[in-house]
């Protein structure tokens, strides 16, 4: 196993190699200049130039690409990823200020997911084609089917705007920084907003998994048994049906980060994805290319970590 985690943290060095060429490239040739903000005429031409050569955005671009990357990967310093070009901060202090924010909206999203989407899945599969497992299929296509902005602005609307449950946006109400239940009050939209969509997902792949589980021979040798219908679904055919779903969780790691860059704009949430969209809008290109290698390493990492827990899961995967 350690062999083969090495191989693969080996291999990965060369796709995130590609996926720095490719976000590098694509950032500066879409339209538009950091220092487009101070072309309102109240700024002298002389100050512009001044400030494109403090960027140093006058330098041919594989200049720029090589300063960039090789202070990049030195990511123990603190100016490793360079300054804001917005506030001049350090694009580390901005970043790791905002990864609290986000773990706490993607890991209930992930959490809620997993508890409902599992259950529901295998209850569908149980019930084959009983008002259960239609009901359970209508719901899953039409949540699935949303697409997120949507869905989020549906609940802002419906339950923030109409109702009044629950908070516009942000992360605490002013005044209650730091309390637990006013945390977990602002979080339910959000979280709704991104587990929906992935519980509708994640449902339709574990009943399909749990039917194809459930004709096996071994699964009918059980039944023949005696053993009771719960110890069977349980104890055998569950664990080989999670196997596609480790496939998926994967990918929903990283997806769940690029479904909160909307989600956390929608509701004004304080994490790595409000951060994102606000910098793309700002051609803050260091933090814009500091958070895609930080997303194309968490594609990274939730594979390697899929490819893990299939071991757990399967006694009969070595590495």
């Amino acid at each position: 196993m350690v062999t083969y985690l090495f191989r693969r943290l080996i291999q990965a060095i060369p796709i995130l190699f590609g996926i720095s060429l490719v976000a590098f490239a694509i950032i500066n040739l879409a339209p538009g200049s950091p220092v487009d903000r101070f072309q309102t005429g109240r700024v002298s031409h002389q100050t512009i130039q001044n400030l494109i050569h403090l960027y140093g955005l006058d330098q041919p671009l594989p200049v720029q690409y090589v300063k960039w990357i090789t202070t990049f990967v030195q990511f123990w310093r603190v100016d490793a990823w360079g300054f804001s070009f917005v506030d001049g901060l350090p694009v580390t202090q901005k970043i790791f200020a905002r990864v609290p924010s986000t773990l706490e909206l993607m890991g209930t999203a992930l959490a809620v997911t997993i508890l409902f989407a599992i259950p529901i899945g295998i209850l569908a599969a149980v019930r084959q084609y009983s008002w259960a497992d239609k009901i359970i299929t209508t719901f899953a296509t039409i949540g699935y089917a949303m697409p997120s902005f949507w869905l989020g602005l549906l609940l802002l609307f419906v339950f923030a705007v109409e109702l009044n449950w629950f908070p516009l946006f942000g992360k605490y109400t002013f005044g209650q920084e730091g309390q637990p239940l006013n945390l977990i009050w602002h979080l339910v939209l959000p979280v709704s907003s991104l587990a929906i969509q992935q519980i509708a997902g994640w449902s339709r792949y574990m009943r399909s998994s749990m039917l194809e589980v459930m004709h096996q021979d071994y699964i009918r040798t059980a039944r023949a048994k005696g053993l009771p219908n719960s110890g069977v679904i349980y104890r055998h055919a569950l664990r080989n049906a999670l196997i596609p779903i480790i496939t998926l969780l994967g990918l929903t790691i990283p997806s769940l980060l690029a479904g909160a860059a909307i989600t956390e704009t929608i509701f004004s949430w304080p994490g790595l994805g409000y951060l994102l969209v606000s910098s793309v809008n700002t051609r803050d290109y260091p933090v814009v290319l500091a958070l895609t290698m930080m997303g194309g390493f968490m594609v990274i990492a939730g594979n390697l970590l899929a490819d893990v827990l299939y071991a757990v899961v399967d006694p009969r995967i070595t590495y």
